[in-house]
């Protein structure tokens, strides 16, 4: 077979193969789509407590633990664990070889003194003289270190003293704030007590026109059932009117979920039965005031409107689960009848909620007894609440009082150091005028004050001998007390260094004690005898019931914070473990405690202008809502009023942001930008 090759037919298909493979590529774009989601809480009755914590270590109350201050050799150790002690016996000794070298050095310091008394009648050496200046150098330095020290303590003054006197004026103004807010709430009570005469004329009055309004809704209820029934009906096909149906159109609709299908057939049929008997109490109602009569058709319909919502939800789960079919079902008519009975489950909620609320305005149309001590109720509890701004402005008076006291107290403590730092300051000075003088002397012979000096160090000398024999007390442990030894870590020949953590341990074991420091906002809270929990590491699931022993008012500073101490006990005899000094503890002292009160998530509460809010969910709308609140723990806080139980608000909305990147292509074959892509195929161009 012969094959002829033509040029020009290979060119032009190869032409047309790059042609149909020609795509021209557009760059990506960044497309950005932000995803927001929120939460809420609910307001729910509740126990809250209010209490202080701080963590401590207990320890036994006459235990001490005693190690040497000297890095040596252990030569000596009289006990072991257990033993029983007296008083100041030796328990331990390490090697005093250097203590007696101490000694012998400070032997040769007394009779270097007495020669330099000698040689003062002898005259300088260069050795003199160059000490002497070294001794106007050091003096020197020492005077400018503490210029600079005196200067950073004046301006560490300032800032204390600024910083304590805002937190003053903040609290003076937070004090107005609440005397403003009392102001308020005794104009309040004022307009209570007026309008307590008015609603008692207005009871009857309205007691008419209520009762009016929720008979003429018991037909819109019917009417209102009877069209659910009658649209879910028509999809579900119960009555002798729809079962003639197209079956194979009922199998698409079903054919998913054959359990909703049953429960909504069974749902929808007792809806029919509880309409007939709605309808026949409505029937039977002689519109005449009676409103345990008028309550409980009102909670039949609510009982009706419930299987309503059930019936629709179930024929909901149905249409969403059919089959769209071309010969059965379209996804027209799926949407039509999801579209339905979605409007049906919104409705009957809607309904049980206007139900709901009319049995609740028929409760409050009582009688003119009830109204009245109704106000009254409302009067006691703003009476009530103005009592607590009261307690609450005295609290806020009696902390403003501290921090006065405070505020005094660091001026005072600031003072002191001030004149301290100013004497040692002075006391520098002088030392280098001394030295200098000293210096001076050298050349004009010895002086009697001169004299003096070398006489005072010949007394210094021989003090500090004796310190050297006193110091021989260091190089043995003794006894403080009388008790046991529970435990010593001493044995003959260690060798101890200054980080060595050995010691030995005398201990009463009787009695635990824990000693807790507070500051000056605490201390006022706390009570003698008042309850605490202690729970402690090693036991961290029991809790020991505990009481506050002692309280020591004498206050400690410490960088410039105010503390106090106060001891704590145990006080359960039921707690049998094992505690030891030292064991790590968690403390809380309680301080104030409530229960069965409102109570909402701290986090869902706002503060402005010292005033507290919350977003009200109302209608699915968020509504900012002022409130009164009451003591607080961590997470959860009082309300004491414009809140009620299970009314919901909003948390905090967070917002997500996703970035993808978009490539799209065109190419000679594909459809052009202008095309409409809402066709199932190639068309004429939008505009044509």
């Amino acid at each position: 077979m012969k094959f002829n090759f033509n040029l020009k037919y290979f060119i032009s298909g190869l032409l047309l193969v790059l042609l149909i493979n020609y795509n021209t590529f557009i760059p990506a774009k960044t497309v950005t789509s932000e995803t927001s989601t929120s939460s809420s809480t609910k307001a729910e009755l509740w126990d809250i407590k209010e209490s202080i914590e701080v963590s401590w270590d207990a320890e036994l109350v006459d235990e001490q633990s005693l190690k040497f201050n000297k890095a040596w050799t252990i030569t000596k150790v009289n006990f072991k664990a257990w033993d029983t002690i007296k008083k100041w016996e030796t328990i331990a000794e390490i090697d005093n070889s250097d203590a007696y070298d101490t000694i012998e050095e400070a032997k040769i310091s007394l009779e270097n003194s007495e020669i330099s008394l000698e040689q003062l009648y002898e005259g300088p050496d260069e050795t003199n003289i160059l000490q002497a200046k070294n001794s106007i150098t050091s003096a020197e330095n020492s005077l400018e270190l503490a210029k600079i020290e005196f200067e950073n303590l004046k301006v560490t003054q300032k800032n204390s003293l600024d910083k304590l006197l805002e937190n003053i004026e903040t609290s003076k103004k937070e004090l107005e704030s609440s005397k403003s807010s009392l102001e308020l709430a005794k104009s309040d009570l004022e307009i209570l007590k007026k309008e307590k005469d008015n609603s008692l004329s207005n009871t009857n009055t309205s007691k008419s026109t209520t009762i009016t309004n929720i008979e003429d809704n018991f037909k819109n209820y019917l009417l209102d059932l009877e069209s659910i029934i009658e649209e879910s009906d028509y999809i579900m096909w119960v009555t002798q009117e729809n079962k003639d149906k197209n079956d194979d159109f009922e199998n698409y609709l079903w054919i998913e979920d054959w359990v909703s299908k049953s429960n909504a057939k069974t749902n929808l049929l007792k809806l029919i039965s509880s309409y007939s008997e709605i309808e026949k109490q409505v029937n039977l109602y002689d519109e005449s005031w009676d409103r345990e009569k008028i309550i409980t058709i009102l909670n039949s319909f609510i009982e009706i409107y419930t299987l309503a919502y059930n019936t629709s939800d179930f024929i909901y789960k149905t249409v969403d689960a059919s089959i769209v079919s071309s010969g059965a079902l379209t996804q027209s008519e799926i949407d039509s009848m999801k579209n339905t009975t979605s409007g049906n489950r919104t409705s009957t909620l809607s309904k049980i909620t206007s139900i709901k609320s009319s049995i609740s305005t028929l409760n409050t149309l009582t009688d003119t007894d009830l109204v009245y001590e109704s106000n009254s109720n409302s009067i006691a509890s703003k009476e009530e609440s103005i009592k607590n701004t009261i307690l609450s402005i005295e609290k806020q008076e009696l902390s403003i009082k501290n921090a006065i006291k405070t505020y005094d107290e660091t001026v005072s403590s600031y003072s002191a150091t001030i004149n301290s730092k100013q004497k040692d300051l002075d006391s520098k000075t002088r030392a280098v005028e001394i030295a200098k003088m000293n210096y001076d002397d050298l050349f004009e012979g010895p002086t009697d004050e001169n004299v003096r000096k070398a006489n005072n160090s010949i007394k210094q000398a021989q003090l500090k001998l004796e310190s050297a024999y006193e110091n021989l007390e260091d190089y043995i442990l003794t006894a403080p007390f009388d008790w046991v030894v529970r435990k010593i870590d001493y044995m003959v020949w260690d060798n101890l260094t200054t980080d060595t953590d050995k010691y030995v341990y005398i201990e009463n074991p009787n009695l635990l004690e824990i000693t807790v420091m507070l500051d000056q906002i605490d201390i006022v809270w706390v009570k003698l005898w008042m309850q605490a929990t202690v729970i402690f590491d090693a036991y961290s699931t029991t809790p020991v019931n505990a009481l506050i022993s002692s309280i020591d008012t004498t206050p400690t500073s410490t960088s410039w914070v105010v503390s106090y101490e106060v001891k704590i006990v145990l006080d359960d005899d039921s707690f049998i473990e094992k505690v030891l000094s030292w064991f790590s503890a968690d403390v809380e002292i309680i301080t104030e405690s409530k229960e069965d009160i409102l109570l909402l998530k701290t986090t869902s509460i706002t503060e402005k202008d010292w005033k507290y809010f919350v977003n009200l969910i109302k209608d699915w709308k968020q509504v900012e809502t002022e409130i009164e609140i009451g003591i607080a723990s961590d997470w959860m806080t009082e309300i004491i009023s414009w809140i009620n139980e299970w009314d919901e608000v909003s948390l905090t909305t967070f917002v997500s942001t996703t970035n993808t990147q978009e490539k799209t292509s065109t190419s000679l074959f594909s459809p052009p930008t202008w095309w409409n892509k809402s066709w199932d195929m190639w068309g004429p161009p939008a505009w044509f």
